[in-house]
């Protein structure tokens, strides 16, 4: 049986021109498999036209793939790169500037198989995001820019995942993204971006003003004890922002004053790039990137209450007990 990402992805390569034997094999079904699930979705566009009085093929293919996406649940966040026919590039905060990606054929072409250009996201558990609103195929908006609507959180979709793509991810020449390049505590040279999240040093969460929290407590969060010491300790057990990326690299803000480090030995050691990007990092946050170890397997939040929410059971029966005649608030 396939599944909906096999599907929507079988619509899209006929839709592009490919036979059954090449979808066969990059969907990964045999041909019979194929065959029925054109058929099937050939009955169920029948269907539409008819109902719909509409002869707008188009308009069914969109709502298909919107229908068949492995949508992505919670405040989307992780690396974000721009993605057009050139190439994967960083834009560079302040300057606008873009630096090109290396080792990233594999997911430009996920990505543009997907749908046009536009930015990709990487989380800490190696996914592939995009955002696709199937009314207005050609929108792109990011979460992170000020004024966001709830539509920014909720048309991100799962493409896939890095082991989709052989393992491959994305590097930097010119800002080194690898942790294993790194020793806790050393300054990260790298973009400061991944997963965003904050901490009070009691629970983790990530915040959206058109969502309620995502949260989970820190001691279920799978961040080893020595991670999350470094952490605490250099931001004087107040926590604060810290980022994940799609290589496990746990990065935090911390103050310079904390570090015990030769400032001046550090930036000799850097390539006029790296000066220059953590110059205008450190003059927008006020803060040191550090490095702090690998994370691997993300963090898994959920979704915390809202405004919105219904009374559940407890929440009545607690009001209940309160306003009883009685005056029992047992």
């Amino acid at each position: 049986m396939a599944s909906k990402e096999q599907r929507a992805k079988i619509a899209a390569l006929r839709g592009n021109g490919y036979n059954l034997e090449e979808i066969s094999e990059k969907i990964g079904l045999s041909t019979s498999a194929i065959s029925y699930q054109l058929a099937q979705m050939k009955e169920k566009a029948e269907e539409f036209i008819h109902s719909e009085d509409s002869s707008d093929i188009i308009e069914l293919m969109t709502k298909n793939l919107s229908q068949y996406q492995n949508k992505y649940v919670g405040i989307p966040s992780g690396s974000k790169y721009v993605v057009n026919n050139e190439g994967i590039w960083l834009r560079l905060p302040g300057t606008g500037e873009r630096l090109k990606v290396k080792n990233s054929e594999r997911l430009k072409k996920m990505y543009l198989d997907f749908r046009g250009p536009g930015r990709v996201r990487l989380t800490d558990k190696k996914e592939i995001l995009a955002y696709w609103n199937s009314e207005v195929p050609n929108e792109d908006l990011d979460p992170d820019e000020e004024g966001s609507t709830v539509e920014s959180i909720s048309n991100w979709c799962v493409i896939g995942n890095i082991e989709d793509i052989g393992g491959e991810f994305p590097s930097i020449t010119e800002l080194p993204n690898d942790p294993s390049l790194y020793k806790p505590k050393d300054i990260w040279k790298g973009p400061v971006d991944g997963m965003r999240y904050s901490s009070d040093g009691k629970t983790i969460f990530r915040s959206h003003p058109s969502s309620p929290r995502w949260l989970i407590e820190r001691r279920s969060s799978g961040i080893s004890d020595k991670i999350w010491s470094m952490f605490m300790s250099l931001t004087d057990y107040v926590g604060g922002r810290f980022y994940i990326t799609e290589q496990g690299a746990f990065i935090a803000n911390i103050s310079a004053e904390n570090l015990e480090l030769d400032f001046t030995q550090v930036v000799q050691d850097m390539s006029s790039e790296q000066r220059q990007y953590l110059s205008g990092r450190i003059s927008r946050t006020g803060k040191v990137p550090v490095f702090l170890g690998i994370h691997k397997g993300g963090i898994d939040l959920q979704r915390g209450p809202s405004i919105h929410d219904p009374l559940t059971d407890s929440q009545i029966k607690k009001l209940t007990s309160m306003f009883s005649l009685d005056g029992d608030n047992s």
